[in-house]
């Protein structure tokens, strides 16, 4: 016993030696010691913190995929709903859907050409700029070349036979010096220009080329959606046929309005759940660039100190000027209040709310954007009996808006969206017999006039 308390008590006396330091220690190792702790205790939050951030994203990206399972889920149990009622509805569906996706990959064409189509004229604009001043890199390298030439080989030996006077001569010499260090410069700018340019001109040629092979790629897709289109009159012809008048044709392809109250419905309740979308990113600041003043060459003067550059002023027009940024207005997020959300497409209104119609037909034009008209999160993107292709975007507060009879729809389920974010194309899927958008807004799942939550115009 007596070993093992002996070893305890060294052992007590070791820990008391680390707790608290001696009272003979100076106060520059108490200093250290306290700077140890504080340094061992941030890196033990920041790594406690990283861990908790990452337990959230994983929790987060967790429920999304629950969510969009629900979603997935409620729209196939409606499509099958759909295609167990009616063969006719069954038919159509396939024909829209089928000019969804065609309509779809060419509209992704056409937005990947729009951005290889600006890439390329920034390069371009870029290799005009290099030509301009790679013109005037060459200009001022012949000046120098000729004043080289004027003095002949033995410049240096020339300059000092031609002084009487030490001081005279030391000047000369420090002249000749910044003359050749002003070449060597101009020739090693050249270099890098020409070098520059050349990497932009291989730059412009890939990108033409990209360019072109985008554009063969959009005309075969333009094809597949016209042929799509064909084939979808031929179905409609098809089903029109078989029907003796129109109440009879209403009656099995029209809006199934109890069906969308339903849908609506289900995805309030499995919505109320979702992880809240996150916070949009700040918008990127307008720099506005000045007019360039006029420039000149500057002239050397080698026994003073360059001078710091300033703004440029009407006494001071060669001075650097600096670009202004300006930072955008933050679009604020939706709060529940109406009359605040932007208009779908910029088309008048064909039909109002009220009577049969829960929302508005606004006209447009095939193949035209439909935007969003407020930050949400896309509860549903798929085919719906009357309504064809149909986009609900869920917005929080209860509020939803309806983006019907759609030639593509351009999102999926569960995807974010922002403002006037692109959300589908406008179509007549649905058989609504010409191009335009129905429009809803559901408020707890009810109807309501969108007039009220638009913005005047």
């Amino acid at each position: 016993m007596k070993p093992r308390r002996a070893l305890v008590a060294a052992l007590l006396l070791c820990a008391g030696a680390f707790a608290a330091p001696p009272h003979h220690s100076s106060p520059q190792a108490s200093a250290e010691s306290e700077a140890q702790i504080r340094y061992e205790a941030a890196r033990a939050a920041d790594a406690l913190a990283k861990a908790q951030a990452a337990a959230g994203k994983a929790d987060a990206e967790g429920r999304l995929q629950d969510l969009r399972g629900q979603l997935d889920a409620l729209a196939q149990q409606q499509q099958e709903a759909a295609d167990q009622r009616s063969d006719a509805s069954k038919a159509l569906r396939a024909a829209d859907t089928g000019l969804g996706a065609a309509a779809r990959a060419l509209h992704d064409t056409d937005s990947a050409i729009a951005v290889q189509q600006a890439k390329l004229t920034t390069l371009e604009a870029q290799q005009v700029v290099l030509t301009k001043q790679l013109a005037a890199q060459r200009a001022q390298l012949a000046v120098l070349v000729r004043s080289a030439y004027a003095l002949g080989g033995d410049e240096q030996l020339k300059l000092l036979l031609a002084q009487d006077r030490v001081v005279d001569l030391a000047r000369a010499l420090q002249y000749h010096r910044y003359f050749q260090a002003a070449r060597l410069r101009r020739i090693h700018d050249l270099t890098a220009q020409l070098q520059t340019l050349a990497d932009v001109s291989k730059q412009v040629d890939a990108q033409r080329a990209a360019l072109a092979a985008s554009r063969q790629e959009q005309s075969a897709k333009l094809a597949a959606v016209q042929a799509q289109r064909a084939q979808r009159g031929r179905v409609l012809a098809t089903l029109n046929a078989g029907y003796r008048d129109r109440a009879a044709r209403m009656q099995t392809l029209g809006r199934d309005s109890q069906a969308l109250d339903r849908l609506v419905g289900q995805l309030d309740a499995v919505m109320k759940h979702a992880p809240p979308p996150p916070p949009p990113p700040p918008p990127p600041p307008r720099i506005v660039q000045p007019p360039h003043p006029t420039q000149h060459v500057a002239t050397v003067t080698p026994t003073h100190a360059p001078e710091t550059p300033e703004l440029a002023t009407p006494a001071h027009p060669t001075a650097i000027v600096r670009p202004t940024v300006i930072e955008p207005p933050a679009v604020e997020p939706f709060t529940g209040a109406p009359g605040h959300f932007a208009w779908p497409i910029a088309g008048h209104v064909l039909a109002g709310f009220g009577g049969d119609s829960n929302g508005l037909l606004i006209a447009g034009t095939a193949g035209e954007e439909v935007h969003a008209v407020a930050d949400g999160r896309v509860a549903f993107a798929n085919w719906l009996k009357g309504y064809g292709l149909l986009l609900i975007v869920d917005h929080g507060h209860g509020v939803m808006s309806l983006y019907a009879n759609n030639d593509a729809l351009l999102k999926n389920t569960g995807d974010v969206v922002r403002t006037g974010d692109a959300l589908a194309t406008v179509g007549s899927s649905g058989d609504q017999g010409r191009n335009a958008l129905y429009f809803e807004i559901r408020l707890n799942g009810k109807a309501v006039d969108p007039r009220g939550w638009l913005r005047p115009r």
